[in-house]
């Protein structure tokens, strides 16, 4: 009888000891302040002025440099949500940059046969390149959500604005 006294001691002894941890500093998980905001502004264009903001630009240095895409003789490297530096490969020993290929909101390409394939922020884009200009065959809008702030933030645009990038 005695030890069973003192075996019902020790486990009440126990679990008393146990759950004070998870008491113990119970506010100082909500000590820091959460920003209720992104720290991030949204560069916004229009739908008018996003269909219309695709086009090839003389070589430009580079911001922030993402995917590498090559293709027949031509290097394509992704300049984040900016659009494409185009490099002849021709010499691999030496490439040369020749264009750059603006399309904001831009974060990657597919290239099928003569067609290459973007996402430009919110649409899927499929455009051809022949003598320095640019040609788009299909735009489908609305295939992608719209982006999120680096700190994942969701900024909600307006019906015609789409988030390009964020400052």
């Amino acid at each position: 009888m005695k030890s069973l006294k003192l075996l019902l001691y020790s486990v009440t002894l126990v679990s008393a000891l146990s759950l004070q941890s998870c008491f113990y500093n119970y506010h100082d998980d909500d000590d820091f302040s959460t920003p209720h905001y992104s720290q991030y502004n949204p560069v916004i264009l229009s739908r008018e002025q996003l269909q219309s903001s695709i086009k090839m630009t003389a070589p430009k240095n580079m911001e922030k440099a993402g995917k590498i895409y090559v293709k027949d003789s031509y290097i394509f490297i992704t300049d984040e949500n900016k659009g494409f530096h185009i490099y002849d490969n021709s010499n691999p020993n030496a490439p040369q940059l020749t264009g750059f290929l603006e399309v904001p909101g831009a974060t990657d390409m597919a290239i099928k046969n003569n067609t290459i394939y973007i996402n430009q922020a919110v649409d899927l884009v499929a455009v051809s390149i022949n003598n320095n200009s640019v040609t788009i065959h299909k735009r489908i809008q609305n295939t992608f959500p719209q982006k999120i702030s680096p700190d994942g933030w969701q900024h909600y645009a307006g019906e015609n604005e789409i988030i390009v990038d964020w400052k």
